[in-house]
């Protein structure tokens, strides 16, 4: 009995949703290929960019609307990318990026998603000044948070902010530090990505 190849329909769905959602079935799937169908040329390239990095062998076709992206993977298939263990995520907003706040609002709450779809990275995660509302109840990255710190990620909110802002009561998730230990932090973890 032949085997059916596993289709991952993506269309519709917002970035980062069609690269995860064909990553997790790139994992899933014991050998052979896959095929993301998705309806914009930023998925294609997302899901090309991601498959590529995998070392798998990608096709990409065009029928109407819609962009088929057959994927088939390698020989010797892993799925981990190089694991960032002395990496630092500074976290200075509750916003990413500058402009829009609603958009900035959105583009953090994907990165924090995308963060825990891809395993390993950030040990550590520091939130001061506004970005320690992210680490408290109510957050829409709260889950996220829980899901990181599960997998090994030390969280920390600078007091004097959570103090400035009345949240010290809500801390959700991680610890609240000072200024001293953000600063040692700073200058022991190699390399240090600001949000």
């Amino acid at each position: 009995m032949e085997k059916h190849e596993e289709i991952v329909d993506a269309r519709g769905l917002a970035c980062p949703q069609p690269v995860i959602l064909t990553r997790r079935a790139l994992e899933a799937a014991e050998k052979g290929s896959i095929t993301a169908v998705v309806d914009s040329e930023v998925a294609r390239d997302n899901i090309v960019k991601m498959a590529t990095a995998l070392s798998c062998s990608v096709d990409v076709n065009r029928q109407g609307k819609d962009i088929y992206i057959h994927i088939t993977k390698p020989e010797h298939f892993g799925t981990a990318l190089e694991a960032h263990e002395n990496l630092l995520f500074f976290v200075t907003s509750d916003t990413l990026g500058k402009g829009s706040e609603d958009l900035g609002r959105l583009l953090m709450k994907n990165f924090f998603y995308a963060l825990t779809e891809q395993g390993g990275l950030g040990k550590v995660i520091i939130f001061i000044n506004s970005g320690v509302t992210l680490a408290c109840s109510g957050s829409p990255v709260l889950d996220y948070l829980y899901e990181l710190q599960q997998d090994g990620a030390e969280i920390l909110s600078c007091g004097t902010c959570l103090d400035y802002y009345r949240l010290r009561d809500r801390l959700g998730v991680g610890q609240i530090t000072n200024m001293y230990t953000i600063l040692e932090y700073l200058q022991k973890v190699p390399r240090v990505i600001y949000l």
